[in-house]
């Protein structure tokens, strides 16, 4: 394991929140090799450090060995994996709609319209006519 690598997976909590400010990354969200491979390859040019197209690509690989084997990502088929960490987790909508229902708004009914009197148009009553 080389010294680039080692950087990585010691400190995959960093390395999972880059890459969360660059894709959308959320607790039980699918996750590609790519997203890894180039995840590892604007992490090392942020670190100041250049690393090749292909050593980036040998990196991913044991860095997704590495959170394989920690639980962190799982399996789904080859080259694809679901993330497995909590602490990615999505806001819930439901807090959200129980805010908005409790603090006093009302929902919005859409309005009918009604004839004003004196009006010359025929008013539909949406039935058919008898005959």
């Amino acid at each position: 394991m080389t010294t680039d690598t080692t950087a990585i997976i010691d400190s995959a909590e960093n390395f999972l929140t880059f890459m969360k400010t660059r894709s959308q990354m959320f607790h039980r969200s699918n996750v590609f090799f790519r997203d890894f491979h180039y995840g590892i390859l604007a992490y090392a040019e942020e670190k100041g450090k250049k690393i090749s197209y292909g050593k980036a690509e040998v990196l991913a690989w044991s860095v997704v060995q590495s959170l394989e084997s920690a639980g962190t990502i799982k399996l789904i088929k080859p080259g694809s994996w679901m993330l497995n960490y909590p602490a990615f987790r999505k806001p819930s909508l439901k807090s959200e709609v129980v805010a908005k229902s409790s603090s006093g708004m009302a929902a919005a009914k859409p309005a009918v319209a009604a004839p004003s009197p004196g009006s010359s148009l025929p008013v539909s009553t949406g039935g058919s006519t008898a005959a």
